[in-house]
């Protein structure tokens, strides 16, 4: 009993503890040294800061060595007032506070009365930090409404910091597809933390979207910190992005607004235009309003907004290849090398003999055409009819497709902040998203044709609600609460997915399979394009919840911080299996072909036919707990030291129903091996361990969960060990260190050297494990082979060959950390301008990747392909682990380093505003992301170079010029000509490095180098032979390739996005604003990537570019 009470206090003290350490604060702090004419400290002087715009007040006094610090103040810009007897009061006006800002407000006093009063306003607006060492950058409220943004989402701001490439050139696409993977300093793009006025929102199944979309006109700025930041933040090893929602002031202030665009406006794409296809149709309009303003003045404040974005545009133009008219009713006869066996009869079917030959070689008689056939060939029909062009000859894409791809967007945001009074405050908040896309392809199914429109609905909601209690002057309490969840579901509409609209009729092996049992299978055939059903669409709510509070204790010259955390997760996705069937056609390999993989197709003789049983779903849930501690020590004037440390108890997502398994080398036991012929079947008469290896999680399917798995108690299933971990691998304790400092050396607020070191832990996504759901033996499927249609089970039982491909975790999986350093100096220079030089650099250790550890050694591949044709071995007869196919299994050896020097400047006051930046950096690793699967997976510095997101060079600067002509022109006049502006975000960006590659009897593999310069000068490059072609060759068979890693460097990207701006005044508070913006105004062609396949006839072609220019026109009314 003792033991029960004791175990649920933990529990209840562990809850009251939790605190903001996954997520973002949205509060700052403003301190100073208060000092008289002659350099000496001020002890005991007053000291009062005030919001401009709500009248929030704060009060402390200055301590013994003259230094004060307010904290837990809310975003927004302040007044700070210092009164001591013998003193004139000093003022100081206009210092915006950012979330996390940490501003130095420096006060000299001249002798004299209290009540004579020096007021000085603020001519800076970036400050320096002499208060810590973290690198981090904000985007303000002028630049997150003025900048350009095509799609107008704020994750186009993340770019414009230093060490963030661009890596999307469609950013309608990046607002459609809700992706936040974006590299920053050298980790991945699915390391960040993403979060909305210090809530979490981020899906942790990739890790790589996110729960809600913020719109433009609800935020009051970015805040993104890139390195060595303090213990407070963490969950994620890359960057810490937080969105700060706008609120409510004591004067009423709102929008109206409607940013359009239309096909008409723009140019079209390069290649378009080369090859006669017309720019693709597109109607974009984004409107809404919001409105903010004092409930009660001074105390309670509301803001509310309400937007829609509605986009009616195509997919890229995509060629295809179709059969032919002819070819899909049996007559091959353009073909001048196809001549058709009759599967039925032996002998040769060629040019010169034709024993074996159907009576016209070239025609499939009329009645042998199966039902299932000609099915297949009504696909091919129907694929015709969707084309945007379509030749009907015999010749590779002769098929060009460009299909509707509409998406709808609404969403609404209501945020209230009450001040209770001089101790409590507290905020609600309220977002809610509304997304809906159809995709002709299938929202990650990517089918090659249009056979699957997938319509994906992703309700996104998040509830926050935050309480902020001043127990004393120096120590403060902020509670906060968050609740984010999306509905996320991915049906397929229309009728082309369903087996009744074409005619299917072949029985399929199991009943009950999935949601869309009616669906027609996935179908490739050699030589055209593929095709998929609805197996694969994805149900996957997630739900997030997390409970957060601080503790900040003002000590003398020690601000003391301390909290912990606690989020619970959950997520309910399927395993999309191939329930509908998933059928081959090739001629390779099939005893029944007719020489034609299509004419096979017709005849319904398949080479491999697989189903799943089911379509297994797996409650996916996992808690994290977090603790920090951290001290920032302002050990003199002139320096402040910063540090922190962090706990993490990193617990692995697993499934209540525990109805998953891994695969573990340690207990594969090769005596107990199958035995595997040369043809890849598994020969049962010599007995073996199917399920070598395998083990279940935990202890089996607990009893209350024996309802979501119908096969629990099979003694199948059974006859599997059980007793891995729940979540596949152990829990870990991960203690993260945190130390910065910052150094004025003139003693003033001027000038600082900064600098730190920090160890940032990783949370895995979610996808390591969700495709386990689909790991025997609690998933069954059946695979034929050389059968046909009519009657499946006639063709050779593949139950006897190897499993299919399984995806599986390394029980000894490591949580991936990074250590990240920097050094930097800061200084604020005339005309108001910032600016900072910094080196930046990390390690990621033990990052993700996912190896095929079953692959068949280079030398037992080497000497199988040597031998005669139809001697060779199946490549699942010379795998290491015998029974099994393809093992992907998530290890996590990787590793990565990166340095940087980084400049940048910034001047946030006058006319002209600009920020400009410009990043030289290296990131060098072994793999660039979580899911790759190098070419050698035993030898990690064979794959090491150059990431497939390195950019050596990078410029970006933003700006906005308020022409000063005219302003005091009355009149038509002064309407007209007053109140014009202009901005604008121009990049240079280096090019991404590509590795060149050849196939081989063995497969693709590294190219060889044979000597050259790789790069071409300018008036040798074109898009015919973008680099040298001759540098390099398909490697022989004997050995790997010895070119390096990331030896060709692709094409940069140079763009200017332009926005002009003019503001009518309609009333003394009302003004009507025109806008219009010029994506790549320049109409610059920024071409894509060169085919680096040097056994492809493409090899050094460029075949496909960036978009052209795109414009947008808007009215905004302001008041």
């Amino acid at each position: 009993m003792n033991n029960r009470i004791s175990v649920f206090a933990t529990c209840i003290l562990a809850w009251c503890l939790c605190s903001n350490t996954l997520a973002q604060t949205i509060t700052g702090r403003i301190s100073g040294t208060i000092t008289d004419t002659a350099g000496a400290v001020v002890p005991g002087a007053a000291v009062k800061v005030t919001n401009e715009a709500t009248q929030l007040t704060r009060t402390t006094n200055a301590d013994p060595n003259g230094f004060y610090v307010v904290t837990n103040l809310p975003v927004g810009v302040y007044t700070v007032t210092v009164e001591q007897q013998g003193f004139k009061k000093a003022t100081k006006t206009g210092y915006t506070l950012v979330a996390d800002g940490r501003l130095t407000v420096d006060f000299t006093l001249e002798t004299g009365a209290i009540t004579e009063l020096i007021e000085v306003t603020a001519a800076v607006g970036e400050t320096v930090n002499s208060t810590s060492g973290e690198v981090a950058r904000v985007i303000d409220t002028a630049q997150v409404q003025e900048l350009a943004l095509n799609g107008r989402n704020y994750m186009q701001l993340t770019t414009l910091i230093p060490g963030a490439p661009l890596l999307t050139d469609d950013q309608l696409e990046l607002m459609t597809s809700l992706s936040v993977s974006q590299p920053i300093n050298g980790t991945r793009g699915n390391a960040n933390l993403l979060t909305v006025d210090g809530g979490f929102n981020l899906d942790s199944g990739s890790n790589g979207s996110q729960i809600n979309n913020v719109g433009i006109d609800f935020i009051r700025e970015v805040s993104i910190k890139t390195s060595n930041f303090s213990a407070e933040y963490g969950r994620n090893q890359g960057a810490s992005v937080n969105v700060v929602t706008r609120s409510g002031e004591n004067r009423f202030h709102g929008s109206l607004f409607e940013f359009a665009r239309n096909d008409k406006l723009d140019a079209n794409n390069f290649f378009n235009n080369s090859r006669g296809v017309p720019r693709p149709s597109l109607r974009y309009n984004n409107f809404g309003g919001s409105i903010g303003g004092p409930i009660i003045k001074d105390r309670f404040f509301f803001f509310a907004g309400l937007e829609w974005k509605l986009i009616r545009r195509f997919t890229a133009a995509t060629l295809r290849t179709l059969p032919t008219r002819a070819e899909r009713n049996g007559d091959f006869s353009a073909r001048s090398n196809v001549f058709l066996k009759d599967p039925s009869k032996t002998g040769t079917c060629n040019a010169t003999t034709q024993t074996a030959c159907f009576p016209n070689p070239k025609v499939i008689p009329a009645n042998l055409i199966t039902p299932d056939g000609r099915a297949i060939a009504a696909v091919y029909t129907a694929m015709e009819r969707l084309a945007a062009s379509y030749t009907d000859t015999p010749t590779g894409n002769n098929a060009l497709f460009q299909q509707a791809n509409p998406f709808d967007f609404r969403q609404e945001i209501v945020r209230l902040d009450y001040r209770i009074n001089e101790k409590h405050s507290i905020y609600g908040r309220y977002l809610h998203d509304d997304y809906n896309l159809i995709d002709p392809f299938g929202t990650f199914i990517n089918s090659q044709l249009p056979t699957i429109p997938t319509n994906r609905v992703r309700p996104g909601y998040s509830y926050q609600i935050g309480y902020m209690w001043m127990i004393t002057p120096t120590l403060i309490n902020e509670a906060k609460a968050n609740a984010s969840w999306n509905g996320q579901r991915i049906p397929p509409v229309g009728e082309n997915w369903k087996r009744e609209t074409y005619g299917f009729t072949f029985q399929q092996l199991f009943t009950n399979g999935g949601r869309f049992e009616n669906s027609i299978p996935n179908v490739s055939i050699t030589g055209f394009a593929s095709w998929n059903g609805a197996s694969a669409s994805l149900l996957s709510p997630t739900t997030d919840i997390a409970v957060s509070d601080n503790l900040s204790w003002i000590r003398g010259p020690h601000t003391i911080k301390t909290g912990a955390l606690i989020i619970r997760n959950r997520k309910d996705q399927n395993g999309r299996s191939v329930y509908a069937g998933q059928i081959n056609f090739s001629a390779s390999g099939n005893p029944n072909t007719t020489g034609n993989a299509f004419a096979d197709a017709l005849l319904g003789n398949f080479r491999t036919y697989t189903e799943a049983q089911s379509d297994p779903i797996g409650f996916f849930r996992f808690t994290q707990f977090e603790a920090f501690a951290m001290d920032n020590w302002r050990a003199h004037r002139q320096l402040s030291l910063e540090f922190g440390l962090r706990y993490q108890y990193a617990l692995p997502i697993y499934t209540q129903a525990n109805n998953i398994a891994n695969f573990d080398p340690r207990l594969y036991n090769p005596a107990q091996a199958v035995t595997v012929r040369t043809n890849g079947t598994i020969d049962t008469t010599r007995g073996g361990n199917l399920f070598n290896g395998l083990i279940r999680a935990g202890q089996g399917i607990p009893a209350d969960q024996l309802a979501r798995v119908p096969n629990g108690n099979d003694p199948i299933v059974l006859s599997v060990p059980a007793g891995a971990p729940r979540g596949l691998y152990d829990p870990q304790h991960r203690f993260a260190p945190r130390f910065s400092f910052a150094y004025a050396p003139f003693n003033d607020s001027k000038t600082a050297i900064r600098g730190g070191f920090g160890v940032f832990y990783d949370r895995p996504e979610g996808n390591i494990i969700f495709s386990s759901v689909n790991m025997p033996p609690y998933s069954g499927s059946s695979q034929f082979e050389n059968g046909n249609l009519r009657a499946i089970a006639s063709g050779q039982a593949s139950a006897l060959a190897p499993f299919g491909d399984i995806f599986t975790i390394d029980p000894n999986l490591r949580i991936p950390y990074t250590m990240s350093y920097s050094l930097s100096v800061q200084r604020e220079l005339p005309l108001g301008i910032f600016g900072e030089i910094s080196y930046v650099g990390n390690l990621g250790r033990h990052l993700l990747r996912q190896p095929d550890i079953n692959q068949p050694t280079f030398e037992d591949l080497l000497a199988n392909s040597r031998l005669p044709s139809a001697q060779r071995a199946s490549t699942n007869a010379l795998r290491p682990f015998k029974g099994y196919s393809a093992i992907r299994q998530r290890i996590s050896d990787s590793t990565s380093n990166y340095n940087s020097l980084q400049v940048y400047f910034a001047k946030r006051k006058g006319a002209l505003t600009m920020t400009a930046s410009y990043t030289w950096s290296k990131v060098l690793a072994d793999t660039s992301g979580n899911g790759d699967n190098p070419e050698d997976p035993f030898n990690r510095r064979f794959n090491y170079g150059p990431t497939s997101f390195d950019r050596r060079h990078i410029f970006v600067t933003t700006y906005t010029y308020r022409f000063p002509f005219f302003r005091k022109l009355s009149g038509i006049g002064g309407a007209v000509l007053s109140g014009w502006e202009i901005s604008g975000i121009t990049r240079l960006q280096s090019g991404q490095y590509l590795t060149p590659t050849g196939n081989t009897s063995i497969g693709g593999r590294r190219a060889d180098y044979v000597g050259g310069e790789v790069k071409l000068s300018g008036d040798e490059r074109s898009i015919t032979r973008y680099f040298n072609t001759a540098a390099f060759r398909s490697a022989p068979d004997e050995r790997r390739g010895n070119s390096g890693v990331g030896v060709i460097e692709g094409p940069g990207r140079f763009l200017w996005d332009l926005s002009l701006r003019k503001r009518f005044r309609v009333t003394e508070t009302v003004r009507l604003q025109f806008q219009a913006d010029l994506f790549n105004a320049f109409n610059q062609v920024n071409f894509n990537n060169p085919n680096t396949d040097a056994s492809s006839s493409s090899y050094g072609t460029i075949t496909s570019a960036a978009p052209g220019r795109n414009a947008q026109l808007a009215l905004k009314l302001n008041f």
